[in-house]
């Protein structure tokens, strides 16, 4: 015979409503209540019901994640953290990539709107502003993770990649630095173009001309950055002296690459050219020698994006679209030994 929700309100002396909300780990409940209710539930072989539960609530208990790029490490820590948030509260998560593909994003969120997911947490392409309107019109909740559309006013969790990028300015600036190198993802990347704006911005309030800030577009992955870079140094590079000191990548896949190219050509980092990354992900630490790097804090930003997302789906239907909220991160920045001082001071 099937355990029921009110099998272990007998067993316990509790309610019915009270198990529910123990078992889905809602913080209304006491940890030692339950800690007891998860624990009397598993002895007593309980199967959670769904689709009884979603009849009764109207939730199906999932929620939708797309991101850009399974291979991404920063993705992975996006999911993870969204994860560790929404498993506490008895959800689970779908998983979906777009690619970088606008039509398939679009796709993806079609098929999980269709499979009843509660809400969706986007990282977007940035390349369909159309799909936050069909989702408005859904009227399913989503927040956007790691990137936002400029002037969209939905619930976002994003890190400031402005501060992001000043704070990789200041570090080469600090060093002595004069002329750099933003190896950048494509124009159509709002977030590079932050990057780039952030970075050129500081630097001229420390009087660097724009002719000394050079930019190299690429695909922004590790291939395609190492394949650019290439190009870049043979053109540029005399007497094996390339002229500028400092490069900051989009990001330390971007920096993979731009290591490779320079490696190839017999540069070494950082004794001839200086390079800071941004993610902080795990490739920053292996690479050799390891990249100091801006950590944007995807864990965190997957964790408060499915806190969002739970808070705005315990409102009324008719309230949850109303009042979205931003929710900017700060970054930092970690230094490794991929910089030299030409400063003097050391």
């Amino acid at each position: 015979m099937r355990v029921t929700l009110k099998d272990i309100a007998n067993e316990l002396n509790l309610s019915v409503n009270t198990v529910s909300r123990g078992l889905r780990n809602m913080d209304d409940i006491s940890l030692p209540t339950r800690m007891l209710i998860q624990e009397t539930a598993q002895l007593l072989g309980y199967q959670r019901n769904l689709a009884a539960s979603s009849l009764r609530t109207k939730r199906s208990y999932s929620i939708g994640i797309i991101i850009t790029d399974y291979s991404n490490p920063v993705m992975s820590e996006i999911i993870d953290g969204a994860e560790a948030v929404g498993r506490k509260h008895g959800y689970t998560m779908m998983i979906g990539a777009s690619n970088e593909n606008a039509a398939i994003e679009e796709e993806i969120v079609g098929r999980m709107l269709e499979q009843g997911v509660d809400g969706l947490i986007l990282v977007p392409t940035l390349l369909n502003p159309d799909l936050l309107h069909k989702l408005d019109q859904s009227q399913k909740p989503y927040v956007l993770a790691a990137r936002k559309y400029p002037d969209c006013l939905c619930n976002f969790v994003y890190c400031d990649d402005l501060v992001g990028a000043r704070l990789v300015a200041d570090a080469f600036y600090a060093k002595g630095h004069q002329s750099f190198l933003y190896v950048a993802a494509s124009h159509s990347s709002a977030v590079s173009r932050d990057r780039l704006q952030g970075f050129s911005s500081r630097l001229s309030l420390f009087g660097i001309s724009h002719d000394n800030i050079h930019t190299l577009e690429t695909d922004a992955t590790r291939e395609g950055a190492f394949q650019k870079m290439r190009s870049w140094i043979q053109a540029k590079q005399q007497d094996h002296v390339l002229p500028v000191t400092a490069i900051f990548a989009f990001s330390d896949y971007v920096a993979c690459g731009v290591y490779a190219a320079l490696k190839e050509f017999g540069y070494q980092i950082p004794k001839d050219i200086s390079v800071i990354g941004f993610d902080n992900n795990e490739f920053s630490t292996i690479i050799e020698p390891p990249l100091t790097s801006v950590d944007n804090h995807f864990f965190e930003i997957g964790q408060r994006s499915a806190q969002r997302m739970l808070d705005i789906l315990d409102l009324p239907e008719n309230e949850r679209m109303r009042s979205p909220q931003g929710i900017i991160t700060m970054p930092e920045l970690v230094w490794r030994n991929s910089v030299a001082d030409l400063s003097g001071s050391e």
